[in-house]
């Protein structure tokens, strides 16, 4: 509790520094009014000190380690990969082949970090070629597999009073930048998936994100290299992306997601999930069901070759992906065609449920009239419905954002639109 002056409620250094400050001022000591205590913060704190040490350290851990892989497995195409893509697959597309088989050879490689960030490019065709898109879907199932030492070390930790199982293949039939899954059959009999999280990813992904913070702090900063609104953009999306990164890494998130999807769409004959077996699950093992299907981005593949296949699988897909969105307001967080399947009676089965988000009443509402906007051809209707999910900062060029809004509505709506009602051909 502050001292306070006899006869007066006010504390004793407001009133010494009521009566200093006039003098000081008339001295030339200090300059214009005095600043509120109250609002003062130290410049730098322990906190803050450890946190950039932190964020140093890591990024000279993580920066000769890019090095080493980009020297050894290239970021550039070569002309062994090249040669074997033309041998196999023919001349068409064939750079773009090549380049995205380097990327994948590199990011496949590079840490937690890069490999969620070449998952989320293999869906954007809006950023790259197709056939880069489809080199980087590799990244969903074929990264590197942990070894069997790791392994055993791993089913004995999750496992302590024995495995559960009366078969468990060591060899992993997809593997993933997070986790590694396994089929298995349980002593009672049933067929069984193993979701085994990489050993020592949690702190790996940290040292990730500090050496992103910091290189990209360093560069955003340059003069004139990046706006303000641009460096606030990074930062949320490089937040937003460890998040979700740190979710995925606790299992127990995506089998509650199951059990809880798996309730909503047990009368849906369209859909279905598998059954979580909670009793063998934990934060670092997930034991489920096992669904036999093909995953949409085989049918991707052969789209040229059997397109109505490619049509009918992507319309069950899309649909599915509208109605949680706008009907039961939650839905798959990460629904890349390597997380949906095609069962053999031609439902569509949904894993990998470890990101999810909700959108309420109010979202569905601001997305529903983007949508009308954008089908409308309404530019500006269209950027009001954008700018309604958020709030802009105090920098923000509005005509300009609109005038961006407008090229990419005159560039895409008949696009999107013929192939939102199946007029494409």
């Amino acid at each position: 509790m502050d001292m306070v002056h006899p006869g007066s409620a006010e504390p004793w250094w407001k009133l010494h520094l009521a009566r200093i400050h006039p003098r000081a001022l008339a001295a030339g000591l200090v300059s214009g009014p005095l600043p509120s205590l109250a609002a003062w913060r130290p410049p730098l704190t322990l906190s803050d000190l450890a946190r950039g040490s932190r964020r140093v350290v890591d990024a000279a851990v993580v920066m000769p380690g890019l090095t080493f892989s980009a020297v050894r497995h290239g970021v550039l195409p070569t002309v062994p990969s090249a040669t074997l893509t033309l041998l196999r697959e023919g001349a068409s597309d064939l750079h773009w082949k090549a380049i995205g088989d380097a990327l994948v050879r590199f990011v496949q490689h590079a840490g937690p970090l890069l490999t969620k960030l070449g998952q989320i490019l293999a869906t954007r065709g809006d950023v790259f070629p197709d056939a880069v898109c489809l080199r980087l879907e590799a990244l969903y199932t074929r990264q590197p597999a942990m070894r069997k030492s790791q392994l055993a070390v791993l089913l004995k930790r999750a496992f302590p009073e024995g495995l559960p199982f009366r078969k468990f293949e060591a060899r992993p039939v997809a593997v993933g930048s997070i986790a590694q899954v396994h089929r298995a059959e349980l002593k009672s009999g049933e067929r069984v998936v193993v979701k085994l999280v990489r050993p020592g990813l949690q702190r790996q992904i940290d040292r990730d994100l500090n050496a992103a913070e910091l290189l990209l702090g360093v560069l955003l900063n340059v003069p004139g290299f990046a706006g303000g609104a641009t460096q606030r953009a990074v930062t949320h999306a490089l937040r937003d992306l460890g998040t979700g990164l740190r979710t995925e890494v606790d299992l127990r998130h995506e089998a509650e997601s199951l059990e809880q999807f798996g309730k909503r769409l047990r009368s849906n004959p369209r859909v279905r999930v598998p059954i979580v077996y909670r009793r063998w699950s934990s934060e670092s093992v997930l034991v489920m069901e096992e669904l036999v299907g093909e995953p949409l981005s085989a049918f991707r593949a052969r789209a040229k070759t059997d397109p109505d296949a490619a049509r009918r699988v992507a319309d069950l897909a899309f649909k599915e992906i509208l109605k949680q969105v706008f009907e039961d307001g939650r839905f798959h967080g990460d629904p890349h065609a390597g997380n949906l399947l095609i069962l053999p009676d031609g439902r569509l089965g949904l894993i990998d449920l470890g990101l999810t988000g909700e959108s309420g009443e109010q979202d569905r509402k601001r997305i529903a009239r983007a949508v009308r906007a954008f089908v409308a051809g309404d530019p500006e209707a269209l950027s009001r419905a954008l700018l309604d999910f958020g709030t802009p900062p105090p920098d923000f060029g509005y005509e300009e954002f609109k005038a961006e809004v407008a090229t990419v509505v005159q560039r895409n709506e008949s696009q999107v639109v013929s192939e939102m009602t199946g007029r494409n051909g």
